[in-house]
């Protein structure tokens, strides 16, 4: 006689796109997991290593093994979740970014709604370029991590480091960009893309300087510019940014005379 067939086990809903586990899930295995992979959340131990040896080390003096060692797992499992060191250096780059990207567009956003139609002041503006930075660049040990990433991709920069930012960073830009133009009139588009770059120059000194490897800025100041303060570093980075943005224009650049002899011809030193 056959014996009753079990009822089958009920349909488990499909994994949302907050679950940690979701995309180890969605990908076909093409090992048996190792214990790395049964061990908590490889992925994100790795990021994290990832994330602290990039910024100790840099991007090309960091090995594969030093962050393997430091996340508990092995270099299969660095292949298995971002296929190379390159894939793995963008998605650092991609996590840290994202939500100071998204906190600065949200905090631009609000500001625009709240002017119903009016151009913001100047004051406003900068205040939301830098307070996102200022704040979410601090680590959980209190470094600058975020900072220490990005003056990597300035200093050696990659087409996959560069390419994060002109996906993520430069729709922002553009954005801040068009609303500087109505809050100072007197700058022209130019003139708007210079400052910008020049003020986001001031927040990575600063921030560099605030460092706890570093703290070269209290050093030099005895105290008095308290960089642990992070509403300190804010305050006087929105006055200073300001101040350079509501400045008179550059004078147009002077046509010095030639001083060749007439019927000569000077080779431009650029070609020597």
């Amino acid at each position: 006689m056959r014996s009753p067939s079990k009822p089958s086990a009920p349909a488990t809903s499909a994994p949302t796109a907050w679950d940690k586990t979701a995309e180890a899930t969605a990908k076909p295995r093409r090992a048996a997991p190792s214990a790395a992979d049964r061990d908590g959340e490889p992925r994100l131990r790795i990021f994290a290593a990832a994330e602290a040896v990039f910024a100790k080390r840099g991007f090309d003096a960091a090995t594969l093994r030093e962050i393997t060692e430091a996340a508990g797992v092995n270099i299969a499992a660095v292949n298995y979740y971002f296929s190379s060191k390159e894939e793995l250096v963008r998605q650092v780059l991609d996590r840290r970014m994202t939500p100071y990207t998204a906190a600065r567009l949200a905090a631009l956003d609000a500001r625009l709604a709240d002017a119903d139609g009016a151009p913001l002041s100047v004051a406003d503006l900068v205040e939301v370029m830098v307070r996102p930075i200022v704040e979410l660049s601090r680590d959980e040990d209190g470094g600058r991590s975020l900072i220490r990433l990005l003056l990597q991709v300035r200093a050696r920069p990659s087409e996959d480091t560069i390419r994060v930012f002109i996906d993520r960073v430069d729709p922002l830009v553009h954005r801040f960009v068009d609303a500087l133009q109505m809050a100072a009139p007197h700058l022209t588009r130019a003139d708007i893309y210079w400052r910008y770059n020049f003020a986001i120059g001031s927040v990575m000194q600063v921030l560099a300087d605030a460092d706890p490897i570093s703290f070269r800025l209290r050093r030099q100041s005895d105290g008095a510019c308290d960089t642990t303060d992070d509403e300190a570093i804010v305050r006087e980075l929105v006055a200073f940014v300001t101040a350079g943005f509501l400045g008179p224009v550059a004078p147009p650049r002077a046509i010095k005379p030639s001083s060749s002899p007439a019927g000569t011809h000077r080779m431009p030193a650029s070609a020597s």
